[in-house]
């Protein structure tokens, strides 16, 4: 018997927008539900689990923080699903807010379909266990790593390859450092550290052309400043673990 498809539901009133996600999608083995209201959203969630909502915030009727609302008040409708937010203008102020909805993945309009492929796969990645370190990251295939790479190569190094080769190696190098500080910020609940380690690592990783793991460091950043100790540290296992994963021989 073939294995049961994941599904993912996207809400937007944009039907653009609902047709750039469908075809950044089409190649995964997922079925995409789309909805162009919260109401109607709702009812497919009574209907049937999904493992991802993606919604927008601003939209006609009732606005994507009213089903963030719903989602956080009724578990039962939410079921084992991530939320992600794709929405432009995400202010530092409006994602903290979205932090304590319980919001997974913020991405920003426009969004690149590296960036939402990016999110979709490691959404359908196995949750971690509570109390228990978090799962490795969904590996790339391999096309998929090469094409960041080469975006990384031409954006950050005049498509100089060489150049890109030799600053990844002294990065690599560097991350058993990070890895050492880090969990020592950590267990020290050293907030100050653990900022500036992940503010560091933001800029690094995007210049390798991981923007995934980027957005991850930047979130523990945010949560660092605003002294969200719980989340830095659960953020920094995050993190941890795709460090080790990309300093993988």
């Amino acid at each position: 018997m073939a294995p049961t498809q994941a599904r993912i539901l996207l809400v937007d009133d944009d039907p653009a927008l609902r047709r750039f996600v469908q075809m950044a999608l089409e190649d995964m083995p997922l079925q995409l539900i789309t909805c162009d209201r919260v109401s109607a959203a709702v009812q497919a969630l009574e209907e049937d689990p999904v493992q991802i909502i993606v919604t927008d915030l601003m939209m006609p009727g009732e606005s994507g923080l009213g089903l963030l609302q719903r989602l956080k008040e009724q578990p039962a409708l939410r079921g084992p699903a991530r939320v992600v937010v794709l929405s432009a203008g995400l202010t530092p102020a409006r994602r903290e807010e979205l932090v304590h909805m319980d919001v997974w993945c913020l991405l920003d309009k426009p969004v690149s379909v590296m960036q939402l492929v990016d999110c979709i796969q490691e959404g359908l990645s196995p949750y971690p266990a509570k109390a228990a370190a978090p799962a490795t990251p969904a590996t790339l295939p391999a096309s998929a790593a090469r094409a960041h790479a080469q975006a990384a190569i031409d954006e950050f190094f005049a498509g100089n390859g060489d150049l890109y080769r030799a600053y990844r190696s002294t990065c690599l190098a560097q991350f058993s450092h990070d890895l050492n500080n880090g969990d020592t910020a950590a267990a020290a609940q050293d907030l100050i550290s653990l900022r500036h380690l992940a503010h560091n690592a933001k800029s690094v990783l995007r210049m390798l052309g991981y923007p995934l793991q980027s957005t991850q460091a930047h979130g523990v950043e945010e949560d660092c400043t605003a002294g969200r100790a719980t989340e830095a540290l659960e953020g920094w296992q995050v993190l941890r673990a795709a460090l080790l994963a990309i300093g993988k021989p």
